[in-house]
């Protein structure tokens, strides 16, 4: 497996939920645009559209005959420019690669309102493997760049094969959530949960950070070409343990 396809294994996307309701249709929330029609963009495609969610994709070239394969896939799907399916849609999947991800955001248009979901990593690969490309996280300039929008880390951990089928290894896979607004990761763990994950809140976006790093744990495997050592992270609660006096760090 080579290094973009290793890179398409993680949902290297981002994913924006309208919480204003100032969409030209659907205000029920149930349209999701999803920009960009590759591995990360059908996978995701297939798990909204599986959960009765009406499917646009956002292309520059909506016609082109590989785009309508991806839309003939989706049941009910469509295809139109990025810009367009944006406007009409109350949730919008950003499924392009990280060096892709600025230019995508701020082609966008207002952002003010919008909640945005974001899976991506910013990683580069060395003679040493992968390492972080910047000095903080893709979350944090993701939402950095998203002016006015509310901004969750979310599904950055979990493999493309696993987006597009939640129950493929039985049991339910974890998505991490960080970000700085309570109330929009309230909104975005509901979502996961009933997508067939199992959310959990990490805190905030400065520890996109940390889960960054934990998508180059998960890429070990297909680095090192240990295929039989693959894993998906999966949650285990502890909340119902009695413990004894726990001391504040420092």
């Amino acid at each position: 497996m080579n290094r973009r396809e290793i890179l398409s294994t993680l949902g290297a996307t981002a994913l924006a939920v309208s919480i204003s309701g100032e969409t030209t249709m659907a205000d029920d929330n149930k349209t999701i645009a999803i920009i960009g029609t590759g591995r990360m963009g059908g996978a995701f495609g297939k798990l909204f559209a599986g959960a009765g969610y009406k499917v646009i994709y956002g292309s520059r070239n909506p016609g082109e005959e590989k785009v309508q394969a991806v839309v003939k896939s989706t049941p009910n799907g469509a295809a139109m420019s990025p810009k367009d399916a944006a406007a009409k849609a109350a949730i919008i999947v950003l499924a392009t690669p990280w060096n892709a991800t600025e230019a995508a955001i701020k082609g966008m248009g207002d952002l003010a309102g919008k909640l945005i979901l974001d899976p991506t990593n910013a990683i580069s690969f060395g003679k040493d493997g992968p390492s972080m490309s910047v000095d903080t996280s893709g979350g944090e300039l993701v939402r950095d760049w998203a002016k006015g929008a509310s901004v969750v880390k979310a599904f950055n951990t979990v493999g493309y094969f696993v987006i597009a089928e939640p129950k493929v290894l039985g049991d339910k896979v974890g998505v991490f959530l960080a970000g700085d607004d309570a109330a929009a990761k309230e909104k975005v763990m509901a979502m996961v949960n009933s997508l067939g994950f199992e959310a959990t809140d990490v805190g905030p976006m400065k520890n996109a950070r940390v889960l960054e790093g934990m998508s180059m744990l998960y890429m070990t495997p297909f680095m090192s070409g240990k295929s039989d050592q693959r894993f998906e992270w999966a949650v285990r609660r502890s909340g119902g343990v009695k413990l004894g006096t726990v001391r504040p760090a420092g």
